[in-house]
Order: C-alpha cells, then sequence, then structure tokens
C-alpha cells in the first residue's frame, strides 16, 4: 500500500485529488491532507510516506519550499506537484529537487491513473513486497534481444502482445503472492517481479511461467534471480540482461538461474576458421555464387554447436572487418552501418531460413552501389503506404518482408535511404501524429483507447513514446490549450 500526503490549501481541489486517486487504484490510500507545506513538514517529521502530492503556490509554505525540506531530510519520498497551466515553467525550478512528476490541472482520472502506473514502475507496489529474500526477479526475452536502436520492428513484440501473460500470472498466483511488471526499452523483453514464500515456491513458479510461454512460436529465454529483497531489485535488471545477451541461443528456449550460473574460463574452440572467413570474403568480392554455399556451411555448423546470439554476431563483424581491411577500395558502405544491420538481423530472427537470406542480402551490398532510383522509390512508396494503411496494426519486420518479398534488412535500408527513417522510426511518427489529432478532436478519450487505436497495446509505452516524440505526455497536451 502507498501511504500519501496532500498537500493543498483549497479544500475542494484537496477532497478531489483525494477521491480521484483513491478510485483510481486501491494500492494509493491517503493518510494525511494539510492546508500549507508548513503542516505537511510537521506530519513528515513524524511518520514517512511514499508520495507527497502538493499544490505549487501555498500561504506560509509553498509547494517548491516543501519539495526542497523533503529533497533534504525524506530523499526517498516522491513529490508529485500539482499546477495550473501559467505555473508550469515556476514547475519546472522544482526539478532540481528531484520532483517525480507534476500534474496539471484541471485532474482528470486519466492523467492519475498514468502517474499512479509510472509510479508503480518505478517503485514497485510496497502492499505484499516486503523486505524479506521473498522475491524473484524476472527477465524474459521473446525470440531476439536488440542491443540497441529503435529501427527494428521486433518480432517478440507481438509474441507478448498475443501471450496474455497478464491472464496467466493472475491465475498462476496465490491471493497472498503478487507480482509486477516493469517497463523496458525493449519491446520483446518482460521484466517482473514475485513474491512467493518459499524457496521451493519460486522455483515451482519461475519453471511454471518458462512451461507456459517456452512452447509457442518463437523462443523464450528467462533469466532469473531467486531470494532478492525488494528494495534490491532495481540493481538485478542489468545482471539479468548481462547474462542474457551472454547466454541467449537463437531457435532455442532457455532457463537460466543467476543464482548458479558460473562464469566458464574454458577456451571453446569455434567452428569456424579463418580459411572460412577468408573463402566468404573472397565469395563476396567475386560477387560469386557460392557464397550462399560457403556462409551457410559455417552458420549450420554454429547453429548446431549451439553458439549464443552474440557469438553469430561476433563472426559476422570478423567477416566484415576482414573484407574491410582486405579490399577497402571496393568497400561502397559505412563499416558502423553494416555492423547495425547485423544487429537488426539477428533482432529480427524468426526461421532460419530467411536470417540467412538477411545475412546474404547484407553482404551482398558491400561492393555494390548501383542503384535504380526509379524502382527504390516505386518500393519505398509501396512500404510506406502499406504503414499508413496499417498503422494500428502489429506491424513487424516479418510481416514487411512477407508482404514485400524481400529480407528485411533491404526493406529497412532502402527505405530509410529513400525517406530518411526506418519503417519503425515513419510508423511510430505517423501513429503519434494520429494520436495527437485524437486528443485535439476529443478529449475526454482515455489514454489505453487512444493507444489502441493507434497501434500501441500498451498504455504505458504509447505515453512513453508520445513524450519522446512530442516532448509532452498525453495528458499534457490534452491539457495545453486548457
Amino acid at each position: 500500500m502507498f501511504k500519501v500526503l496532500i498537500a493543498e490549501d483549497e479544500p475542494p481541489i484537496m477532497r478531489m485529488i483525494k477521491s480521484t486517486l483513491e478510485s483510481v487504484d486501491s494500492d494509493f490510500c491517503v493518510k494525511e491532507c494539510c492546508i500549507n507545506g508548513k503542516s505537511a513538514v510537521e506530519k513528515l517529521k513524524n511518520e514517512d510516506f511514499d508520495i507527497v502530492i502538493t499544490d505549487i503556490k501555498m500561504p506560509i509554505m509553498t509547494g517548491i519550499e516543501l519539495a526542497g525540506w523533503i529533497y533534504q531530510n525524506k530523499p526517498d519520498t516522491k513529490v508529485i506537484i500539482v499546477s495550473g497551466y501559467s505555473d508550469f515553467e515556476y514547475a519546472r525550478k522544482a526539478l532540481e529537487y528531484k520532483v517525480f512528476d507534476y500534474l496539471l490541472k484541471p485532474i482528470s482520472k486519466d492523467k492519475v491513473s498514468e502517474l499512479t502506473a509510472r509510479i508503480k514502475s518505478e517503485i514497485g507496489s510496497k502492499s505484499k513486497m516486503s523486505d524479506d529474500n521473498n522475491t524473484i526477479v524476472v527477465l524474459a526475452c521473446a525470440g531476439a534481444y536488440l542491443l540497441y536502436g529503435s529501427e527494428v520492428l521486433l518480432p517478440g513484440e507481438r509474441f507478448w502482445t498475443d501471450s496474455g501473460i497478464d491472464t496467466f500470472m493472475d491465475n498462476l498466483l496465490t491471493t497472498s503472492e503478487e507480482y509486477i511488471f516493469f517497463n523496458s526499452n525493449m519491446l520483446s523483453e518482460r521484466l517482473m517481479v514475485i513474491t512467493a514464500e518459499t524457496e521451493e515456491r519460486q522455483e515451482e513458479l519461475i519453471h511454471k511461467i518458462y512451461d507456459g510461454f517456452s512452447n509457442k512460436n518463437l523462443p523464450v529465454t528467462i533469466v532469473y534471480q531467486k531470494g532478492v529483497l525488494f528494495k534490491d531489485t532495481g540493481k538485478y535488471f542489468s545482471k539479468l540482461r548481462e547474462q542474457l545477451i551472454k547466454h541467449l541461443i537463437l531457435n532455442k528456449s532457455q532457463l537460466l538461474c543467476c543464482n548458479s550460473t558460473s562464469e566458464s574460463y574454458e577456451d571453446i574452440s569455434q567452428p569456424y576458421s579463418k580459411s572460412d572467413v577468408d573463402s566468404i570474403v573472397f565469395a563476396i568480392k567475386n560477387k560469386s555464387d557460392d557464397l550462399k554455399n560457403k556462409l551457410t556451411t559455417v552458420l549450420d555448423n554454429m547453429m548446431s554447436s549451439e553458439c549464443t546470439q552474440e557469438e553469430i554476431n561476433g563472426f559476422l563483424n570478423i567477416i566484415l572487418d576482414t573484407y574491410t581491411l582486405n579490399y577497402p577500395k571496393l568497400m561502397k558502405r559505412k563499416n558502423t552501418s553494416v555492423k547495425k544491420e547485423f544487429v537488426n538481423a539477428l533482432a529480427s530472427f524468426v526461421s532460419y531460413e530467411a536470417f540467412v537470406d538477411d545475412i546474404i542480402s547484407i553482404l551482398s551490398s558491400l561492393r555494390t552501389d548501383k542503384r535504380d532510383p526509379d524502382r527504390y522509390e516505386q518500393l519505398a512508396n509501396e512500404v510506406e503506404e502499406y504503414l499508413i494503411n496499417n498503422y494500428n496494426k502489429n506491424i513487424t519486420s516479418d510481416v514487411l518482408s512477407k508482404e514485400f518479398g524481400f529480407v528485411p534488412s533491404y526493406i529497412s535500408r532502402l527505405f530509410k535511404r529513400q525517406k530518411g527513417v526506418s519503417p519503425n522510426e515513419y510508423v511510430t511518427k505517423y501513429r503519434i501524429e494520429k494520436a495527437k489529432k485524437l486528443i485535439e478532436e476529443n478529449n475526454d478519450l482515455r489514454i489505453k483507447d487512444i493507444a489502441d487505436a493507434v497501434g500501441f497495446k500498451e498504455a504505458y509505452y504509447f505515453s512513453k513514446t508520445f513524450k519522446r516524440e512530442t516532448g509532452m505526455w498525453p495528458t499534457e497536451y490534452s491539457a495545453r490549450d486548457k
């Protein structure tokens, strides 16, 4: 349960904030209401609160001054500033006191709902997640991972959208157990914290989750840590991701426990030789039809040896670096951009055959820059039209590949050359523009309804993307002309 203190000098607004907050989320309970910052400080001296919601302008002690006192004396308390639009720049000054967020008047349920979701995503639910070692931290990745960038329309995003994981977890846990999702920047991943009283039950839950999702259309890699203090969960997310990157195998589901994962320093020989690399590089230089056979032979060995995604990416980079070193004058593309395409091709992995075709397309482009401007423009326009007509659907790189008959990297490369942005960047910007129009035309629409209408299946991710693209949260954008 989140304990809340409200500081507001206008009783009607104070009552409205209290009733709205508690009606939106029962995990938030308003324990104290104060009419100015000074009386709020007196309460805070004697009792700890998770959240303080304060008006920015109050007599005796302002909300900014209250935020400063909390910053110095109660740094774990989250401060929410309530402000009128005309006070917006003034509210910005509160950032130096690490204010968590602000609410613009008039305050609606949507605004409060968005705020409570953000609070939970950052500090989690404290109603049952205590300081006992009863917490499991879980990172689940559908398909391959994406190291960086946002150009790829990840197949894992569609997997989780269709997975029904919320219902699955609700049915799995008992009333004394609890889970909470944390938002990840990678849509193919799910970060989760689960409480269970015994280590045996923790182990049972994680195996049931793995069994429930590892036999679907994409492989799933689950990395977890048992026996964690809830307050320390944030420290483990980066550790889990390090293990994911180190151990993920394409086309294979895995369950990895960090409690028992040990580092191996055994010198394991690679399933390819320098002569393999040289023969592939020679085939690229001479535009040989044998390129696919030579590359497939090595990749077959790597897949059968269960090489990791990281190892396959390393092998492809060795080919590229060797080609660049031996034939610098023939290199028609930037080394760094090609390496990024390798990363994107791996992240888009759905089937081995499609992946090989994608890599062949990338390697074949190294020494050719011949262009058919009319054909390139035509295909880019067709992709653009498809994105516009289907922006509210779940579009992935694999969907575009099947629609247009080209490997994902070719479509992305061609589209970016013609339009200046990747297909993913294009459809994201288009969706946000549509969302802005919906907000302008109907100010009463819920955030979730807007997200669904423009192709986002998760309201929080929509809000986060909207903020990144426009500089404002959807609720701020909605209130800007009021």
